[in-house]
């Protein structure tokens, strides 16, 4: 693992690339779960025309390198790949979450960094070049797993394929950063208006899936508590706010961050008010 390196600062970066970057009338709006200064400075404003749910929960990776790594030094890679560890807390119960979110929403993805030092990953950072250097992993094509031990998924530089291990188990298909224009875009037959409507779709969604979870995961004899954020208000509240609260429901129980991808907003007309 990168030595001065979090998973928060991988996420940010990866986000902030998603705000500024234009892949030709293609744009990407974060929806983090504080957003009260955006809001402020009218961020709903920002949102796609039209567009569609994502969903990424952000991992840091180790690059091996040496001869005596275990996947080197087992013939399974010729060279030095990378390697993000799955949590094996509560018998892998974070990466069953995310599986059940990817059932009903494939666009669910670990994402996971392409560094090999800090230096490397500053570099890339101000020269915006985060976002091609990460990995992206869809969890709809990873495997369950209902044990305690530690597993992890495994892929090299230049290399689509990646495997998931304790078993071994080798899929053909992951994405880089450069792949995201294309990725979106694969996605535009079902793009919908980013309205209130599309906010109460994915509100309702998120709040069924968390209910799911709660309950598959309370044990025998165990009173159903209601988490605080499954609040059967909050389907009341604006566009705005419904996307902030669902933002927390995801950020909270599944940890995974929403993004909205899709056409952009008209452009403002250059006057007094906006120069």
């Amino acid at each position: 693992m990168i030595v001065g390196l979090s998973e928060f600062m991988f996420g940010y970066a990866f986000l902030y690339e998603q705000t500024h970057n234009n892949w030709g009338n293609l744009v990407g709006a974060p929806v983090l779960p504080s957003l009260q200064q955006e809001y402020d400075e009218g961020w709903d404003a920002h949102l796609p025309v039209n567009g569609i749910d994502y969903y990424y929960q952000f991992k840091l990776s180790d690059y091996l390198y040496r001869g005596n790594a275990n996947y080197i030094k087992d013939r399974t890679y010729p060279g030095p790949y990378y390697r993000l560890a799955l949590h094996k807390n509560h018998n892998n119960s974070q990466h069953q979450r995310l599986r059940t979110l990817a059932q009903t929403n494939p666009n669910t993805y670990y994402v996971s960094p392409e560094f090999t030092d800090l230096g490397t990953f500053n570099s890339a950072f101000l020269q915006r070049q985060i976002t091609q250097r990460s990995r992206l992993i869809p969890i709809d094509q990873c495997d369950d797993i209902l044990d305690g031990s530690q597993h992890h998924i495994t892929y090299r530089h230049g290399n689509s394929g990646w495997i998931q291990h304790s078993e071994k188990k080798v899929h053909e298909t992951s994405f880089t950063g450069e792949d995201l224009p294309n990725l979106y875009r694969s996605t535009a037959q079902n793009w919908k208006e980013i309205n209130r409507d599309f906010a109460v779709e994915v509100f309702d969604k998120t709040n069924d899936l968390v209910n799911r979870i709660v309950e598959s995961e309370r044990r025998e004899n165990e009173d159903f508590v209601r988490p605080r954020l499954l609040d059967d208000g909050a389907r009341n509240q604006d566009r705005r706010q419904l996307l902030q609260h669902t933002s927390e429901l995801l950020s909270v129980v599944l940890g995974v961050t929403l993004v909205i991808v899709g056409t952009p907003p008209p452009a403002q007309p250059i006057g007094p008010n906006n120069p």
